[in-house]
């Protein structure tokens, strides 16, 4: 009698094979998603032959192309695989084949790879370095703002003195009738100017360190002193000298003050509210102060009003004849 051995069909499923072969990897759901983007929940329903739980039929399909290139076999057994299947599994559900309709159009799919990361971060990089470029050239061919801030305008005044006040851009040089003045660090100025009697133009000119200039002209006019008939004495006739004398008011805070008057130190000490002190000099005469805001000053019977904001250090303020 002739003895028959039976031989064992393999009966695996797509869905018995995609698992076997991720396990024969040693991938994990979720490594398959970092490197395919497919969802784990869509993992588990293909590796269980769920097909009611997949998506659309056109993002299955892009799943096992994906797959297909991770397991390094050919999507197109894993494709007509999976018609057979869904079509067994729809005919069990409907007792009928459902047709799908031809699909004309495929969603793309992005995937994040080093090498897209690459070139978005070089990208990025250039772009970086075009607008830092850009910058550089605008900002060697622009010329520097200039703000005059007093006077605002074209100015009418009944005084020969006028505190000028104004800031540009920190680093810049100012002048002012082409004579330099100060500048501080934040790029503040303030210079008391001298006039003449009728007309007199102010030109300031801010110059940054590439050359470039900005210039702001005011027109001053000032008006003729009321003539005074002089009051006879037995005083005899002599030279009229004109001295600075610069009056400080100080208030409604105390202040430091230092006052030099042609090159020698005559004050320097912190000074009461409600306190006045009188400075004078021959040529020049230079004042500064630890609050300009309770600083008041008055030049050869001037008001030039308070010289500054609460709390604001001015250094060297020229007073000339």
């Amino acid at each position: 009698m002739n003895s028959f051995k039976s031989k064992k069909i393999s009966t695996e499923t797509l869905g018995e094979y995609l698992r076997h072969a991720r396990e024969a990897l040693d991938f994990t759901p979720y490594d398959i998603r970092r490197l395919t983007q497919i969802p784990e929940r869509s993992l588990a329903a293909l590796e269980e032959g769920n097909y009611e739980a997949l998506p659309a039929d056109v993002y299955v399909k892009g799943f096992l192309k994906s797959l297909a290139v991770v397991y390094r076999v050919e999507a197109k057994g894993l494709l007509a695989q999976f018609e057979k299947e869904r079509n067994l599994s729809r005919t069990l559900t409907t007792g009928s084949v459902t047709v799908e309709p031809r699909k004309t159009y495929r969603l793309p799919r992005f995937v994040i790879t080093p090498k897209i990361l690459t070139l978005v971060l070089v990208t990025i990089l250039a772009l970086g370095s075009l607008g830092y470029l850009v910058w550089q050239i605008y900002s060697v061919s622009a010329a520097p703002q200039l703000t005059v801030t007093y006077p605002p305008s074209d100015l009418a005044i009944g005084t020969r003195s006028m505190l000028l006040r104004g800031s540009t851009e920190p680093g810049a040089r100012v002048y002012v009738n082409a004579q330099e003045i100060s500048v501080d660090e934040n790029g503040e100025f303030k210079e008391v100017l001298n006039f003449v009697e009728g007309s007199n133009q102010v030109v300031v000119r801010a110059e940054n360190k590439f050359g470039k200039s900005s210039t702001v002209r005011r027109l001053v006019s000032v008006a003729p002193p009321t003539v005074v008939a002089p009051i006879p004495t037995s005083t005899p006739a002599g030279p009229l000298t004109v001295a600075i004398e610069v009056e400080v008011s100080v208030g409604p805070e105390d202040t430091w003050l230092k006052a030099v008057a042609d090159g020698k130190v005559v004050s320097d000490s912190v000074v009461a509210a409600g306190e006045s002190l009188v400075f004078n000099a021959d040529s020049e005469l230079l004042l500064s102060t630890g609050n300009a805001g309770s600083t008041r000053v008055r030049y050869n019977g001037t008001d030039l009003g308070v010289l500054g904001s609460h709390g604001e250090i001015l250094s060297n303020i020229k007073f000339s004849k």
